[in-house]
C-alpha cells in the first residue's frame, strides 16, 4: 500500500493512499479527525473524483467522521492505464474501499454515493454485509423503463425499452473502445447551471470527459436484484432533493417503492438540484450527520 504523508488541515488529516482493487490500482482520499465516531467510504458521480467534492467530505471529517473518497478505477488520481471497465468494477472498488475502512478505522462504515456513486453505494447495501447503513444519492434499477427518463433519451423511449437495452449492448460488444461525451446520454440543463458545476468539471483535470460505450452499456443495463429480493440488511437511507430534474422526485418514489430493507428512509432535501452535494455542502451535512448518528444510536 502506497500512502502520501498527511496533511494537517485544522483538526482533520488528510491522505492518500493506493491499493488494489480487482487487479487494477485505485487511489483513496481520506480525511480523519481526531476521534472518528464511524467512517464513511463515498462513492462519486459521473465521470468525477473525490476532490471535486472536497467541501463536502471535509465538512463530515469536521463534524466528526472519517471519510474515504474513491477515486474508482481509471478516475481521478486512479492510473488510467485500464481502459475497460464496468459498474460492475466500480462496485468491487467500493467493496474495497469497506475492506480499507474496517482495517484502519475498526468503526461503522456507512456506504454514501452521489448519482453514479448512489448506485453504487446501494449495490453495496444489497451485496456487502458489513456496512451499518448506506445512503445512496439517487438509486436507479435498470431494469425499470421509466430509468430512461434518468437519460436525455425522450421518456416515450420506455416503451421499447427493453429492445433498447439490447442494442446498446450489441453495439457496445461491436465497438467497446467508442468513447462517448457525457452530453450523448446526460442534459447537462437538468443536471447543473454552468458557472457551478460545469465550468470546474470542464476545468478539472482529474475529470473524464468521455466514458466508453463498453461502460455505458454496463451502466444501463447491470441488475442488483438484492436492492428489491430482501437482501438488504442494513438500513437504507435514499437522499433526494425536491427540485432534482434529473432524477426526478416521481422517479425516485418509484424506485424506493420497490426497495426492500429492514428500514428504509427517503430523505428529501430541498435545495433546488441534482447537485446539492456540490452547491450546498454544509446543508447536506447537517442532515446526514444526524441520520447516521440515528443509525449508530439505533
Amino acid at each position: 500500500m502506497d500512502n502520501t504523508e498527511p496533511e494537517h488541515i485544522g483538526k482533520t488529516f488528510y491522505s492518500e493512499h493506493a491499493v488494489t482493487s480487482g487487479g487494477a490500482r485505485i487511489v483513496l482520499s481520506v480525511w480523519e479527525p481526531p476521534a472518528p465516531e464511524a467512517a464513511i467510504v463515498f462513492i462519486p458521480a459521473t465521470m468525477v473524483h473525490p476532490l471535486y467534492y472536497e467541501p463536502l467530505l471535509r465538512g463530515f471529517a469536521e463534524r466528526g467522521f472519517a471519510v474515504v473518497g474513491l477515486h474508482p478505477v481509471g478516475h481521478g488520481k486512479s492510473p488510467r492505464d485500464v481502459k475497460r471497465y464496468t459498474l460492475r468494477d466500480i462496485v468491487q472498488n467500493g467493496r474495497d474501499t469497506v475492506t480499507f475502512a474496517l482495517e484502519r478505522f475498526r468503526l461503522p462504515v456507512i456506504a454514501f454515493g452521489s448519482s453514479q456513486g448512489g448506485i453504487v453505494a446501494a449495490a453495496l447495501a444489497a451485496e456487502d454485509g458489513r456496512i451499518a447503513a448506506a445512503f445512496p444519492h439517487n438509486v436507479m434499477l435498470s431494469e425499470l423503463p421509466d430509468s430512461i427518463a434518468v437519460s436525455r433519451f425522450p421518456r416515450w423511449f420506455r416503451h421499447m425499452y427493453r429492445p433498447m437495452q439490447g442494442a446498446l449492448k450489441l453495439f457496445a460488444r461491436l465497438l467497446p473502445d467508442l468513447r462517448l461525451p457525457l452530453d450523448f446520454y446526460l442534459d447537462r440543463a437538468r443536471i447543473g447551471n454552468e458557472s457551478e458545476v460545469w465550468e470546474p468539471f470542464e476545468r478539472d483535470p482529474l475529470c473524464l470527459k468521455r466514458y466508453s460505450l463498453h461502460f455505458l452499456a454496463s451502466l444501463f443495463t447491470t441488475r442488483f436484484p438484492g436492492l428489491t429480493d430482501g437482501s438488504v440488511r442494513c438500513p437504507l437511507y435514499v437522499v433526494a432533493d425536491s427540485g432534482d430534474r434529473l432524477f426526478t422526485p416521481e422517479y425516485t418514489q418509484k424506485v424506493f417503492n420497490r426497495l426492500r430493507a429492514p428500514h428504509k428512509e427517503l430523505v428529501v432535501l430541498n435545495t433546488g438540484g441534482h447537485m446539492l452535494m456540490i452547491t450546498h455542502p454544509r446543508e447536506v451535512c447537517d442532515a446526514l450527520s444526524a441520520k447516521i448518528r440515528e443509525v449508530l444510536n439505533g
